[in-house]
């Protein structure tokens, strides 16, 4: 079950990854954006991470109504996915997309942090 465990992390890094460079591009108005592996290897790359996280969870036994911080990262999550939306596709102006895709950055570091520190909080209460 190990391997689930780093094929999430490493699928978590290829989401970001592209994520990333997807903004640079959307900012530079790179024609890059239009290519068909970039736009099919995004959702292959989410799908596999999506499907380790649920492995994960069954093996583990973990629920989201019992693991407070499962709960967090699922509700981050989908900010994540409405900011990247609006990121890389429905933001009404580069400015607005831009500022989306900071946000989507900054809300997959807290993902990242709670995941790691199994804490719904950026700064573990005392």
């Amino acid at each position: 079950m190990e391997w689930i465990k780093y094929l999430h992390m490493t699928c978590a890094l290829l989401s970001f990854s592209g994520f990333f460079v997807r903004g640079i591009w959307m900012i530079q108005d790179s024609s890059y954006r239009q290519l068909r592996w970039v736009k099919i290897s995004p959702h292959i790359v989410d799908t596999v991470l999506l499907l380790s996280a649920i492995t994960l969870a069954i093996n583990l036994s973990l629920s989201p109504l019992e693991h407070g911080w499962l709960l967090a990262k699922i509700i981050a999550l989908l900010v994540y996915i409405s900011l990247g939306m609006i990121a890389l596709h429905h933001g009404p102006s580069k400015p607005v997309r831009t500022g989306a895709w900071l946000l989507g950055m900054l809300v997959f570091l807290y993902i990242a942090s709670v995941a790691f520190t199994r804490s719904a909080f950026i700064l573990s209460p005392v």
